[in-house]
């Protein structure tokens, strides 16, 4: 019997299926206010959440940007450093190269200087030793031309008698060495 009531209710409408029936009415009744609930108690409390999430991808979107940029203005001001701490250590390298080569020159100055007076000291000292050797030679000569002369005579020759032979002698024989 339940099931002619129902089919009875059915057929009641004419069976136009464009009619609403109860159920359907109830439906969407029930499913107005429970649209109503999420709106009102579920939808305010999840875009909060949704707009907090959505500003703080933005702070820290804005954040990251910013960080970004400083850390570039660091690497431009690290490179600008460097570049001028090159161009310091070049300088001074270049100054360093320059102070050596004048001291090599100074010293190679020093260097032919000192050679140079040491050369001219050691003509100096070699022309004296010669001088004071012919001297020398100059001041034994007559003993040396006396004895010469005893030799070849065969008799004793007296020097304090013949010194102007024996002068005469000594100058003969220097011209004729310095000639």
């Amino acid at each position: 019997m339940l099931f002619a009531s129902a089919g009875a209710a059915s057929s009641g409408n004419g069976g136009n299926f464009l009619i609403p029936n109860g159920t359907f009415v109830v439906e969407l009744v029930i499913f107005l206010v429970v649209l109503g609930v999420v709106a009102k108690w579920i939808l305010p409390p999840l875009q909060e959440v949704s707009e907090t999430r959505r500003v703080r991808i933005s702070s820290a979107s804005q954040k990251a940007e910013e960080a970004r940029a400083a850390s570039q203005k660091v690497l431009a001001e690290h490179d600008r450093v460097l570049t001028e701490a090159r161009a310091q250590a070049r300088a001074i390298v270049d100054h360093a190269n320059q102070g050596a080569d004048q001291a090599l020159q100074h010293g190679r100055q020093r260097g032919q200087e000192e050679y140079d007076r040491l050369v001219k000291a050691s003509r100096a000292e070699t022309a004296e030793e010669g001088r004071r050797a012919h001297e020398e030679l100059i001041g034994r000569l007559d003993t040396l031309v006396a004895s010469a002369a005893e030799r070849v005579l065969g008799s004793r020759v007296d020097v304090d008698q013949r010194r102007a032979l024996i002068d005469q002698a000594i100058a003969a024989a220097t011209a004729g060495g310095a000639g």
